[in-house]
């Protein structure tokens, strides 16, 4: 699976509060990625 961060100030970092969400494949049903959710915060 293919994990995504945010990109802030040229560095690579999850979301502040950790949260995250997951890209369905619809041919598979399966997780194809998970990326950090942003928030105002970030």
């Amino acid at each position: 699976m293919h994990e995504v961060s945010l990109l802030i100030d040229g560095v690579s970092r999850g979301a502040s509060d950790d949260a995250t969400f997951d890209r369905i494949d619809p041919a598979t049903g399966q997780v194809a990625s998970r990326a950090a959710a942003a928030t105002l915060a970030d």
